[in-house]
């Protein structure tokens, strides 16, 4: 194989957790195009234009609630003592259309959702009332528009309802629905291969021999790349051999928008990410990021994709991911924000380490409130990551932290 960067020669030089970001994203190639798809498979897409209302929402005046519709002035002086009269001259549900306008003295029933009918100015709760089939008393005055549901009140035709660049939630689509669209366009979904690398790994259910352990990466990754509205392609995990390794990297180069790696980033014997790297003409990025746990990041590009290696130990190479592939992958997919931005918390569990360099910690964000873990903030650690939304930023030079502190927040979000 072509072993265009040897090695020796690839960059040791730690960069700044910004600067790398920002070197994935310009040698990233951005989404891939967009089309139309039903609104049930658009859920959690990324909007590739933008929409606007096509019809006001509701379409017409109407009622919130079962009861009857009335004029305001109708009700002046009502009490439970002397009830206020009203003929009821029809019963409106929702899908029909009123008959007859309101008179002095007159009334309509009305279900949740039917149109009200011309005159009335307000609507009555059945309860409010002796609810009687031909006349109604009503027991208190109301007010105009009181239970008044106003056509237009909620959407305005031409009205932007889902901007290009938006994740699609389910509110969009409900929203979608109620305009009348039955697609959706969406950017096409990056595809995203993960490799699991070490002579260690083992997949269950096979039973565990001495030295080894199960491949945790390759599910943990797979699921946090699907989150983010990708498609992950696992290839078999590979073992500590730079050339296997190349061989695996040409396949997911093939047809993958960009490839996680996991083991074989640092300076150990059998660490052979960069060489394969080599063996395959990429080009080298980056090494080393100003950041703890994850700092050993490989960098690499080749064929206008990149390959981003990760650590071997599951939580530096979640922390990696979130802060280095989320951004590239939201890219991908076409996000308008591809870096949540950074909010402000109040630390309520001591961290007793100082921080020499940029620390980052997992932690769970109760509104203002910020708990960390109780098992432990160890770079191998999995059951660190469970029930976490957010992670904190500890700035190099930072001492001790104590409950109370303000501390900067990043959101765990897609």
């Amino acid at each position: 194989m072509e072993q265009a960067h040897s090695f020796f020669s690839f960059p040791y030089c730690s960069i700044p957790l910004d600067s790398a970001i920002e070197i994935l994203l310009a040698h990233s190639a951005g989404p891939q195009g967009s089309s139309g798809v039903s609104l049930l498979e658009a859920l959690s897409r990324i909007a590739g234009k933008d929409l606007h209302a096509r019809i006001d929402l509701p379409p017409f005046d109407n009622s919130p609630l079962d009861g009857f519709a009335l004029r305001h002035s109708d009700s002046a002086g009502a009490s439970k003592e002397k009830p206020v009269l009203l003929r009821v001259v029809e019963t409106i549900y929702a899908g029909d259309l009123p008959r007859k306008a309101l008179s002095r003295g007159e009334c309509a029933r009305v279900m949740t959702g039917a149109p009200l009918p011309p005159g009335a100015t307000c609507v009555i709760p059945f309860e409010d009332t002796d609810n009687q089939p031909h006349t109604v008393g009503l027991f208190h005055p109301l007010e105009a528009h009181q239970n008044y549901r106003f056509h237009g009140e909620d959407v305005r035709q031409g009205q932007g309802i889902l901007r290009q660049g938006e994740r699609i939630s389910g509110a969009h689509l409900g929203l979608l629905a109620a305009q009348g669209f039955t697609e959706v366009p969406v950017f096409a979904r990056p595809q995203v291969g993960i490799l699991s690398t070490g002579t260690e790994l083992m997949s269950g259910p096979e039973p565990l021999s001495p030295g080894k352990i199960y491949d945790s990466n390759r599910y943990l990754l797979a699921a946090r790349v699907a989150a983010l509205g990708a498609q992950p392609f696992c290839s078999p995990k590979i073992p500590d051999d730079p050339a296997l390794i190349a061989q695996a990297l040409e396949e997911l180069l093939k047809t993958c928008h960009c490839v996680i790696t996991t083991g074989g980033v640092s300076v150990g014997a059998h660490d052979y990410m960069p060489q394969a790297g080599s063996y395959i003409g990429a080009q080298p990025l980056f090494r080393q990021v100003q950041m703890k746990p994850g700092g050993w990041v490989t960098a690499l590009y080749k064929d206008a994709v990149i390959i981003l290696c990760l650590s071997g130990n599951p939580g530096a190479a979640a922390m990696s991911f979130d802060l280095l592939a989320g951004p590239l992958i939201r890219h991908l997919a076409g996000a308008a924000v591809v870096r949540p931005p950074q909010l402000l918390g109040v630390l309520q569990d001591p961290f007793s380490k100082t921080s020499p360099q940029n620390r980052f910690l997992y932690a769970r964000q109760e509104g203002r409130d910020v708990f960390l873990p109780r098992t432990g903030f160890g770079s191998g650690l999995l059951s660190s990551l469970i029930g976490c939304n957010c992670i904190v930023h500890i700035p190099a030079g930072s001492p001790a932290l104590h409950p109370g502190d303000t501390v900067e927040l990043i959101p765990l979000s897609a």
